[in-house]
């Protein structure tokens, strides 16, 4: 996917030889902090509107373990900069970065479109904006009015818009139609192209897929991943395949992590393990360099920290509606996009894919998750329980079961069922030797940072599996726990068995997933469109010598 970016002005920003300042970094230097925050902060009584100082004050709070602080002087800078849209787009850039709430840029980007109207950049960053805070409507209308105002280069206007409706609001048509608008007014855009072929591999258009991937490379001859994504879309059965030697030619002098991990796929549809591990290392190698780093001793200390804001009272409220939701979780690649198509083929149920409500409500609500959780007032909870309704009503109707199938729903079980007390929890697993050749295999990004090394990966299932057994325990009959292996080698007496807990009926439609046109947006898009199979259990065996390597000879047994 392409992704929508902000439009930048020039800004100048020259740090002044004010003695004060020159004092706070010699203190900042020292790792005085608090010294430095006493002079910056006198500074600013006497110069509220002096830039320089409150950006060092911003630094300055953050070295000193105080986010709250920093946050505070953000908005102040945003004040300061009301009529600057350069710098208001500096400070939103920053605040991004730094994944501080965007209540504050996104006020002053409106107030600025009240003084300036006709700012196309302005209305163009704050739809920008709306986005990544999950304001998708009001983004679109910002985007809308950026177009109105005339804004430079509007077919790129027309994939921000289409990758919303795509990713976020379940439109398929408005996001190609919108797409098609792009390409209209702009033939030679190749970023069109690419996401065009990424609307057609989530709606299991393969030739389709492969045609836009393929207009997106002719556009743009350089773009490895245009070239990944179209070996993505095939399947390979020969090794002088000519797509599979461009790719091995591409990749001598690539480091796309894309462009290995397309070809090590290539490598092993062939049968070419060895070489599909050595395209797995590099691509994994590569994206360690830019991925934050994965600690386990922090990761540890968050998960016991989970389990201690929670209480058998605090969860036990339970809700037996008949149209309860069903929260999918599980590792990553252990089959819960598997099982949400195979949900969303009977009638009763509406496939919601990985809905992004509760992260961005963590996100927001709680900086230092999971800390604070046991500490909600009921008002909040209300709050977010409407907002939650109120979601869901835009994707399913009165009569329908929605499901949510975010792997990682797992850290959030609790809140989910502070919020929805009639949720359902189903847990996807699978040996973990096989979601760990997976995960190892496809590209997660850098949220899940564990990804990238074996070893590493190891040590999250574990944890992972300790905190299921854990929700297990807590939320007793709401919640159930289904196996990749027993979905794929004994399917109707699997599923039947969830329906029946679920308080559903079985449909035979359950085990013709794979006919459904619907969208689907995880790595798992090409697999889902098959009739159920068993071929990928015990994949691992296939690059066992590297396991071996990793965890001794115990590792096979």
């Amino acid at each position: 996917m392409f992704p929508a970016r902000a439009r930048f002005g020039k800004i100048t920003a020259v740090m002044t030889p004010d003695p004060i300042l020159q004092q706070a970094l010699s203190a900042i230097r020292q790792q005085h902090f608090a010294d430095a925050i006493v002079l910056l902060e006198g500074l600013l009584n006497r110069q509220p509107g002096n830039i320089d100082a409150r950006w060092l004050l911003v630094k300055t709070l953050e070295s000193a373990a105080n986010p709250q602080g920093a946050e505070d002087q953000l908005r102040q800078l945003l004040l300061h900069m009301k009529k600057n849209l350069p710098a208001i787009d500096q400070v939103a850039a920053y605040v991004r970065q730094r994944g501080y709430p965007l209540k504050h840029v996104l006020t002053a980007y409106s107030k600025y479109i009240e003084t300036k109207p006709g700012s196309a950049n302005a209305a163009f960053n704050y739809a920008f904006n709306l986005a990544r805070d999950g304001q998708f409507e009001k983004s679109i209308e910002a985007y809308k009015r950026a177009l109105k105002c005339g804004i430079d280069a509007p077919e790129e206007v027309h994939l921000n818009i289409a990758n919303i409706y795509m990713d976020h609001l379940h439109a398929s048509e408005q996001a190609q139609a919108h797409l098609q608008q792009a390409i209209k007014l702009n033939p030679a855009y190749a970023s069109a192209y690419y996401n065009l072929g990424n609307l057609s591999e989530q709606l299991g258009d393969r030739p389709g897929a492969s045609e836009n991937f393929e207009k997106a490379l002719q556009l743009d001859p350089g773009n490895d991943s245009a070239l990944a994504r179209l070996a993505d879309t095939k399947v390979f059965s020969d090794q002088d395949d000519p797509l599979l030697t461009q790719l091995a030619s591409r990749a001598q002098d690539s480091r796309s992590s894309d462009l290995h991990m397309a070809l090590g796929k290539a490598y092993e549809q062939v049968g070419r393990f060895d070489l599909a591990w050595q395209h797995f290392n590099v691509a994994n190698a590569q994206d360690r360099k830019c991925n934050p780093a994965y600690s386990r001793e922090k990761t540890e200390s968050m998960f016991a920290e989970l389990k201690k804001q929670y209480s058998d009272e605090a969860m036990l409220q339970r809700d037996d509606s008949v149209n309860a939701p069903v929260f999918i979780a599980g590792m990553f690649r252990s089959g819960s996009t598997l099982l949400e198509q195979v949900l969303a083929s009977h009638s009763r149920f509406v496939a919601g894919g990985e809905s992004e409500f509760f992260p961005r409500l963590v996100a927001k609500a709680f900086p230092a998750y999971p800390q604070g959780l046991d500490s909600i007032p009921a008002s909040k909870l209300h709050t977010w329980r409407k907002s939650y309704e109120a979601h869901t009503r835009k994707i399913v109707g009165p009569a329908q079961r929605l499901t949510d199938k975010r792997p990682d729903n797992f850290l959030y079980a609790g809140l989910i069922k502070a919020l929805v007390p009639s949720a359902r929890f189903v847990f996807t697993d699978r040996d973990w030797r096989d979601i760990a050749t997976s995960i190892y295999s496809v590209r997660l990004g850098h949220s899940q940072p564990y990804a990238t090394r074996l070893d590493d990966i190891r040590h999250y299932i574990e944890l992972q599996a300790d905190l299921v057994q854990f929700w297990a325990e807590l939320l007793g009959p709401d919640l159930r726990i289904i196996r990749y292996e027993d979905l794929v080698q004994q399917p109707q007496d699997t599923v039947s068995g969830l329906l029946q807990w679920l308080g559903e009926s079985w449909e035979d439609s359950c085990l013709s997933f794979h006919e459904l046109k619907n969208s689907v947006r995880t790595a798992s898009v090409w697999q889902v469109r098959e009739p159920l199979h068993s071929k990928s259990i015990g994949r691992w065996r296939n690059y066992e010598q590297p396991f071996v390597d990793a965890f001794g000879e115990s590792i096979k047994t």
